[in-house]
């Protein structure tokens, strides 16, 4: 029986309440509230191991006498106390490892290898805050793209929480992809289960498919996707096939210092099927006068697609 009739709201009340009865829609709420703030999943973690530890001292005390009142109490003491110190002393032992922040600059790409043997490829400006526990692993990704290559470890789920929504799975290979009001979830290999945040349902992506999920709606899109251009970005490529020159360009800007546009809303609108190399603007300066006959200007705070043949280029 649940004893919380409103929601928990720290992690001991979450943790109490996790041990009674489990509930589809509990568990929806929890993983709202470990996404709300990266150090709500330390204080559950820290709950978690205070629990097992505490408890596995406990069992190993002898067993307080019952009958003798002065002499049993002060065993029963005794007991205890020696239970809630060596609890503190394992406590100690067991601690989590603080949360770790890893971020990635214009341009840059980074590889990082944790604890427990998972790999995570960052992508440009990008920014993740990674937790592991002994029952749970939990990455928040807080803006940017990453490529996670999951160690298998059934007892320990794999959680990618971000502001729309999550992705999680025990042993796979999985991108995600977070904007301003857009969430991209593409399957590389094995299943990764994609929900919204409060959705109430969620859906899993196999491998060759793609999720998305948009702010402030609740369903989860699944279709198949195109893993050379989805996951191009690893091998520092970017694929446009058929698509609006305006959208490659805000693609492609993600890799530079100063942002790429269009100069006018015709030039935006071309469509453009090409593969860039990330961030190498010589590359596609090259590519849009030998496709189009369009030039590219710097100014003082940006790049702009230009059409030489104009007179008069629009004030940005």
């Amino acid at each position: 029986m649940n004893l919380f009739r409103r929601r928990p709201r720290s992690a001991a009340e979450w943790f109490a309440a996790r041990q009674g009865r489990a509930s589809p829609k509990l568990e929806r709420q929890f993983h709202v509230w470990l996404a709300q703030n990266p150090s709500h999943g330390e204080e559950y973690a820290l709950c978690e191991i205070t629990w097992e530890v505490s408890h596995d001292a406990a069992r190993q005390t002898p067993v307080p006498a019952l009958h003798g009142s002065n002499d049993g109490r002060v065993r029963f003491r005794a007991g205890w106390a020696a239970a809630a110190a060596a609890a503190m002393g394992v406590l100690v032992w067991w601690w989590p490892p603080a949360s770790q922040t890893y971020t990635t600059v214009a341009g840059e790409q980074r590889m990082l290898v944790l604890e427990d043997g998972s790999h995570i490829t960052l992508n440009t400006r990008s920014r993740i805050v990674v937790r592991l526990a002994r029952r749970a692993r939990t990455v928040v990704l807080e803006e940017g793209e990453a490529f996670f290559e999951v160690a298998k470890d059934a007892s320990r789920p794999f959680t990618v929480n971000t502001a729309i929504g999550s992705a999680r799975a025990v042993g796979t290979r999985f991108d995600v992809y977070l904007d301003d009001a857009r969430l991209l979830v593409t399957t590389a290999e094995g299943r990764v289960f994609v929900e919204g945040i409060g959705s109430g349902d969620g859906e899993n992506v196999d491998a060759g498919s793609r999720a998305s999920l948009r702010q402030g709606t609740r369903g989860v899109v699944v279709e198949p996707a195109n893993l050379g251009a989805e996951l191009g970005w690893l091998s520092r490529r970017l694929e446009a096939d058929n698509a609006p020159l305006g959208d490659v360009l805000r693609a492609f800007s993600r890799y530079t210092s100063l942002p790429v546009r269009a100069a006018t809303p015709a030039i935006a609108a071309l469509r453009v099927s090409a593969v860039l190399r990330t961030g190498d603007i010589d590359a596609l300066q090259a590519t849009l006068a030998g496709a189009f006959g369009l030039g590219l200007e710097r100014r003082a705070s940006e790049w702009v697609v230009i059409d030489p043949k104009m007179r008069l280029i629009p004030a940005p």
